[in-house]
């Protein structure tokens, strides 16, 4: 197992806490639900993109680079997360981000602006040219003399997911403290780093829950093969000799509706539920719609109040402040 010796560049207050959720437990009606609040990974205004990050920023700066490169939405955690690090790190953050400029510069948009990046959009919407622009503008920097570093979207690569494998480790370690087994652990899935990385942790550890994503973007058959290829080149990374069977990778898509980036009333429903009941700011792109799902696998028995859920929070409360009109309540 080569976790321990792969090099990181601490940047997360770790461990995050675990939260049991009472009055949102009792407002349900269902199972004991608690969060691991990844929210709360601090720097760069949090959430689960830095433990990935710890592992990619010390590979940028093993093979010397100058610049970090990424992009994703105009509202992406991921992409203030990596432009908090290159500021961090005293690189030069460039961000490439899909679709046009909005008319106002707000939520993660703005804290992309104040980490210094260079931010690029690409006037085009489809998102599935995303990748190759990226790789075009990391080319105009290294013509420029510059020694860019290229980071995928979400971070979704066998060393992103490196940091959910010890994620996993140090959740353990809380539930074993606390005398806690659970039934399921819930996340939202997008680019699927997380997801693999939490599967990863589970098959090494086998703590004896199982890993449900809920996808916020992708068809679910288009998750299950990125999380089986992405598993086994994680594996491949750490050295382990296991595998992470199909029947292991469960992913729902029941809860995306008209798109990515498009909060849905329950994802609304969810974010308020859970602001009310506890205090907790989720999110509209990935929490939020996440949470929807758990809430609604509860209200149909398939979660019910002999199971013990942990709900892991991704962070991402910055973005809230761009859903104004979707989020306010009617005058």
């Amino acid at each position: 197992m080569k976790l321990a010796s792969l090099p990181r560049v601490p940047l997360a207050t770790l461990p995050t806490p675990l939260h049991y959720a009472e009055r949102l437990s009792v407002a349900l009606g269902g199972p004991q639900i608690w969060f691991k609040r990844d929210d709360l990974t601090g720097f760069g205004m949090g959430g689960n993109k830095i433990r990935k990050l710890e592992f990619l920023a010390a590979d940028a700066l093993a093979q010397d680079a100058d610049t970090l490169v990424t992009g994703a939405g105009p509202q992406s955690n991921h992409v203030r997360a990596t432009m908090a690090v290159a500021a961090q790190l005293g690189l030069k953050g460039v961000a490439v981000l899909h679709g046009s400029r909005p008319p106002e510069t707000q939520g993660n948009l703005l804290l992309d602006e104040l980490f210094g990046a260079e931010i690029i959009f690409t006037n085009n919407p489809d998102r599935a040219q995303l990748d190759a622009r990226i790789e075009a503008e990391a080319e105009r920097l290294r013509q420029e003399g510059r020694r860019p570093y290229v980071i995928g979207r979400g971070g979704a690569s066998s060393l992103g997911s490196t940091g959910y494998v010890a994620a996993s480790l140090e959740l353990l370690t809380q539930l074993v403290a606390q005398n806690l087994q659970l039934d399921y652990l819930i996340c939202a899935t997008g680019s699927c780093g997380t997801q693999t990385g939490l599967l990863v942790g589970a098959a090494w550890l086998q703590p004896g829950y199982q890993v449900l994503g809920v996808t916020v973007s992708r068809p679910r058959q288009e998750c299950l093969t990125r999380i089986e290829k992405l598993a086994q080149e994680t594996i491949t990374l750490l050295g382990l000799n296991l595998i992470v069977s199909p029947a292991e990778i469960k992913v729902n898509d029941d809860y995306i509706g008209p798109g990515y980036g498009i909060p849905t009333p329950a994802c609304v429903e969810a974010i308020r539920l859970v602001a009310q009941t506890e205090g907790i700011m989720l999110d509209p792109v990935y929490s939020g719609k996440a949470m929807a799902g758990l809430i609604d696998l509860i209200r149909r028995g398939e979660i019910n109040q002999q199971h013990k859920v942990l709900f892991l929070h991704t962070g991402g409360a910055p973005s809230l402040f761009a859903y104004q009109p979707a989020l306010s309540r009617p005058q």
